[in-house]
């Protein structure tokens, strides 16, 4: 297991990260919500339009009702697994930034990497806001409480995060030294 992070170098790229993949995430996945619900009522509107005739032992609606009605069912699931992935990607900052190994001098450029984060994470804030309130997708959007309430405080989390991470990252180096000099 030492081997696998033994050079590991992230930890101050991990932020942008984490918000780009988190605003990525929530936004593929309510398009993705809105799309399916959007074709599978249509087609359930449309079925006896279409004169499907077939051989005669499938029913369209049956059809329906086991493909597309069974993946709006579990597309639905994507509420709270997106939420699961946003904290699993907290918990990965973390152990990333205790498993870094750096020096102390890389400090004042990690607060403003962090002080860059949190400017850059506004404006995904807003664009999320923007999106997630257009007349369209808001119905859909307004289902992702737990992903909508990090992205809306998205400044603030990736303050949080930034320092908890640059803390993590800077009180384990003197430990570090220790090991390297046989203490």
């Amino acid at each position: 297991m030492k081997e696998i992070f033994k050079d590991k170098r992230g930890g101050f790229t991990d932020l942008f990260i984490f918000m780009i993949v988190a605003f990525v995430l929530v936004l593929f996945s309510g398009v993705f919500i809105y799309i399916t619900n959007e074709a599978t009522d249509e087609l359930r509107e449309n079925i006896p339009s279409m004169n499907l005739v077939g051989d005669g032992n499938n029913n369209a609606s049956t059809v329906l009702e086991n493909t597309l009605g069974s993946a709006v069912g579990s597309f639905d699931a994507l509420y709270w697994i997106s939420i699961f992935l946003i904290f699993g990607m907290i918990i990965a900052i973390f152990i990333g930034s205790y498993m870094v190994t750096t020096k102390p001098v890389f400090f004042i450029p990690y607060i403003f990497i962090v002080i860059i984060a949190v400017i850059v994470s506004v404006a995904i804030s807003n664009a999320y806001e923007t999106i997630s309130a257009t007349t369209t997708l808001a119905s859909t959007f307004a289902n992702f409480t737990g992903s909508n309430w990090i992205l809306a405080q998205l400044p603030i989390i990736v303050a949080i995060v930034g320092m908890a991470g640059g803390i993590i990252m800077f009180v384990r180096m003197g430990k570090r030294e220790e090991a390297y000099y046989g203490y």
